[in-house]
């Protein structure tokens, strides 16, 4: 994280856009009955930013703070999951009753999945506990927090606010330097390679007639002359405009410049979740992002298409932090006969593949709930399933393998893992609506 200025936040990262609360002082408030617990708390906050304004609030003399807190213009609440006694959620559940309230982050000395999901539906932005705080973590919650109250406020009201900006991206991050002659497509201007895969190389570029920034994929060289690589890729381009929902990145055009075919599509500023699950996050965030997945998940299965190779990498996010499911190289469309995979041919990333994409056979929706299930542990685990094994331990461990158990102040969420990653497809979730309904707010 980067201090514009002092007092002042800015909520970028290198290598992707993020909203910015421009010139907007940091005032943050502290409730809880512990002097002690109050300048913790503040300590983890000045050690990010020295010059916050903290304020405490001691509910056990001033009682709830809702009304004071409308009248504050905080930057964000830390809560005490138990202020003064008494359930920590029913106050988040009055502060947001509260005009021009600001996101509330509890903080709770234990707590498990129920607690969690509750906490979520009250309106809290965040769950934390206390045992797991450090600045960095601290940090993370409110900045991630504070965007997307922005975010929401913002669609709510219809305006932008005078607050938020964006900052334009720094391409000198991003990629390596392009060659003037690697890429030569007819109404773009390439600028760099920011991504490549096993199948084709991804370009940030700018068309050339309006200025719009963009992404051109590009199938490798080396497959162009292979026809299932070539047809994966143009299928890859009907799929996704068929289903033209947002969860699913926007498609402006698909072409060939010569013999190279390409796609080009929207670009999306927010990064990915690998980069985020590296930031670390909380069990909140995991679950909410979870949930967010899964809403994403149930609109591609309702058009009858699989996706097969979920993984962190193929989840990213637009500006207002709302994930976007990317890479349909691999997609299967159920109620089509068209079909370039062979019985028996193990596709996707080992890692993520499901027990019956191990072993060749054919993958349905759940097999993407499967791959679901293995991010999520990630998520909230901190830790790859299956740590550091190879490809083919990893391949024998998701069919045969023990499902990773949790540490004991996550075990909350085991029912979930383990409803995920059951090895037979009749054992998991039936459906991300399912899932979703299980433990979305």
């Amino acid at each position: 994280m980067i201090l514009c200025s002092p007092g002042f936040i800015n909520l970028s990262c290198p290598g992707r856009i993020a909203t910015v609360l421009n010139r907007l002082p940091m005032r943050i408030l502290i409730i809880d009955e512990s002097s002690e617990s109050r300048a913790a708390l503040a300590g983890l906050l000045r050690a990010r930013w020295p010059e916050a304004q903290v304020d405490e609030w001691d509910p056990r003399r001033h009682g709830n703070p809702a009304d004071a807190i409308a009248r504050g213009r905080y930057s964000a609440v830390l809560l005490d999951s138990r202020p003064a006694g008494e359930d920590g959620i029913r106050w988040v559940e009055e502060m947001r009753k509260r005009p021009q309230a600001p996101p509330v982050v509890l903080i709770a000395d234990h707590g498990d999945t129920h607690v969690a999901i509750q906490a979520m539906k009250a309106g809290a932005a965040d769950f934390l506990r206390r045992s797991d705080l450090t600045p960095e973590r601290l940090a993370r919650a409110l900045e991630d927090a504070m965007r997307e109250h922005e975010v929401r406020r913002q669609e709510s009201t219809g305006t932008h606010s005078p607050f938020a900006r964006t900052v334009p991206l720094d391409l000198r991050r991003i990629g390596a330097p392009l060659r003037k002659d690697a890429l030569s497509i007819p109404g773009y201007r390439t600028l760099r390679m920011i991504g490549e895969g096993g199948m084709a190389k991804v370009y940030l570029a700018e068309r050339i007639h309006d200025g719009i920034q963009l992404v051109l994929k590009v199938l490798d060289p080396a497959l162009r002359r292979d026809s299932t690589f070539l047809q994966r890729f143009v299928r890859e381009y009907q799929l996704i405009v068929s289903l033209e929902n947002e969860h699913v990145a926007r498609v402006f055009d698909q072409g060939f410049a010569g013999e190279q075919p390409y796609i080009a599509m929207e670009y999306l500023p927010g990064g990915t979740l690998a980069a985020r699950i590296h930031e670390g996050m909380s069990s909140l965030a995991a679950l909410r992002l979870t949930s967010q997945i899964a809403k994403a998940l149930d609109a591609i299965h309702s058009r009858d298409i699989v996706h097969r190779d979920l993984k962190p990498q193929n989840i990213m996010f637009r500006e207002s932090g709302r994930p976007v499911i990317v890479d349909f190289g691999l997609a299967k469309d159920l109620d089509s006969d068209f079909n370039l995979t062979r019985f028996g041919e193990v596709l996707a990333t080992p890692r993520y593949m499901s027990p019956e994409q191990c072993m060749g056979e054919p993958a349905d929706a759940r097999s993407d709930l499967y791959s679901l299930g293995a991010i999520f542990y990630e998520m909230i685990a901190g830790q790859r399933l299956f740590g550091d094994a190879g490809p083919a331990e990893m391949v024998h461990l998701h069919v045969h393998g023990e499902i990773p158990r949790l540490p004991d102040h996550l075990a909350g969420y085991q029912t979930i893992i383990d409803r995920l990653l059951a090895k037979k497809p009749e054992h998991r979730f039936q459906s991300a609506r399912e899932l979703f309904a299980t433990i979305a707010v």
